[in-house]
């Protein structure tokens, strides 16, 4: 029997397996990510509104007015009679002690340039959650096409075992064998479908969009390498992380709340002023000027500053904890880079074009009866899985990458496939 047949269908198989109808570009859901993720509209409403802050603390305290009416017995008016009646009005401003609200605004300030690294930081937080869900999603895909592919040859094997055991050359078991194969693919899909369902429901509510709103199909990103050296990753996240110029402006606003902590030893100031009209009688003019005592120093002011040294040390602790976390996740992300990167090339140039060709001489041999067909099972099963591997780590570097985007905050390879480069 001839072997042409099979081998030629084996053959059709591509290692990188066509794209399907409506596909799903990276570029769009980023960009809708950022449109319409619930979670960054809450930081960046909320980093607005500490904007708002600002001014205020610039303020003084608002001023009070008064109004007094002193009047000798009742229910007669006295006003104009007696020196003692009389009709006053008042005004008095506190005034904080000189520095003080200017420190409250620059802890305002760097209140608000913090609000402005969480944003940051949870942009680039959702972004590599979208581009993590559509590189999972994407092997997925990849993956259920890799089984039918695999279901399809088997098929073919079982074909080729059938007609064999019809003439008396093969046996019944090795065609419940095939029927077995067969099924397993059933098996392998079903679960990978479901998983489908779950990062499309994952990817729809970071889009915010209805769970359940179909998506397309993912597109390769055609990156299978890491162009970039560690050192080059850890100094950019060192430069441009969000995460640490959050903490660094912690330290900053400590050093702040300290320095205000200090004033807030000195004491504040109230100027009144007042007029009193007393009809045909002189009117009374008064002005007051009045010193805060700090009386209670002991137990406020001080325990105040107290707290602030030891929230500012806290502060510097924690920067340096960041550093620290920061170039740990760096590390070990870029390590699984690069190892993906070394499994990609060997699967690609070595191990799977040499399983092809096993499976080819495998085949081979079964139709002349030197091999037994577990052995073909095995050869095809081996071929397949190891497709099956190159994508899943084709998936793991990319998704590698897209957390070093994160945590140095920069761009490493530019996203896109063949469709996602086209307008």
């Amino acid at each position: 029997m001839k072997k042409s047949a099979l081998l030629c269908f084996l053959f059709l198989i591509p290692m990188s397996l066509p794209a399907q109808e409506n596909p799903l570009r990276l570029d769009d859901l980023l960009r809708q990510a950022l449109e319409r993720n619930p979670k960054i509209k809450f930081v960046e409403l909320e980093a607005k509104a500490s904007s708002f802050r600002i001014p205020q603390e610039k303020s003084l305290p608002d001023p009070m007015a008064g109004f007094s009416l002193k009047n000798m017995g009742f229910p007669e008016f006295t006003i104009g009679k007696e020196v003692m009646s009389g009709v006053g009005f008042s005004f008095s401003q506190a005034i904080p002690f000189p520095g003080k609200l200017r420190l409250k605004g620059e802890i305002a300030e760097k209140t608000f340039e913090r609000k402005i690294e969480v944003r940051n930081s949870v942009v680039l937080s959702v972004l590599k959650d979208v581009k993590t869900a559509y590189f999972e999603l994407y092997a997925l895909h990849k993956s259920i096409a890799i089984l039918q592919e695999q279901k399809a040859l088997l098929q073919k094997a079982s074909e080729l075992t059938e007609t064999k055991y019809a003439v008396g050359n093969g046996v019944q078991s090795d065609v419940l064998k095939a029927r077995v194969e067969i099924s397993r693919m059933d098996e392998m899909i079903t679960p990978m479908a479901e998983m489908i369902k779950s990062l499309s429901a994952r990817l729809n509510l970071l889009l915010d969009s209805p769970s359940d709103t179909p998506l397309g199909m993912p597109q390769d990103q055609i990156v299978d390498h890491l162009s970039v050296s560690l050192e080059d990753i850890k100094a950019a996240a060192q430069e441009n992380s969000p995460m640490l110029k959050e903490a660094s402006l912690m330290v900053e606003e400590g050093g702040k709340m300290v320095d205000l902590a200090k004033k807030e030893l000195s004491p504040n100031f109230v100027i009144e002023g007042g007029w009193e009209y007393k009809g045909r009688l002189p009117s009374m003019y008064e002005i007051m000027i009045g010193v805060e005592i700090p009386l209670y120093q002991k137990t406020k002011q001080s325990k105040m500053l107290e707290e602030s040294l030891a929230l500012h040390q806290s502060s510097k602790s924690g920067l340096a904890s960041a550093r620290n976390d920061v170039a740990s996740m760096v590390t070990e992300e870029y390590l699984k880079a690069r190892s993906a990167e070394t499994l990609i090339q060997l699967y690609k140039e070595k191990i799977i074009p040499q399983a092809s060709l096993t499976v080819e001489s495998s085949l081979a041999n079964y139709q002349v009866n030197k091999t037994d067909f577990l052995a073909l099972l095995a050869d095809i099963n081996t071929y397949f899985s190891y497709q099956l591997a190159y994508y899943k780590e084709l998936a793991g570097l990319w998704s590698s990458i897209a957390a070093l985007e994160e945590y140095s905050a920069t761009e490493i390879v530019k996203w896109g496939g063949p469709h996602e480069d086209k307008n």
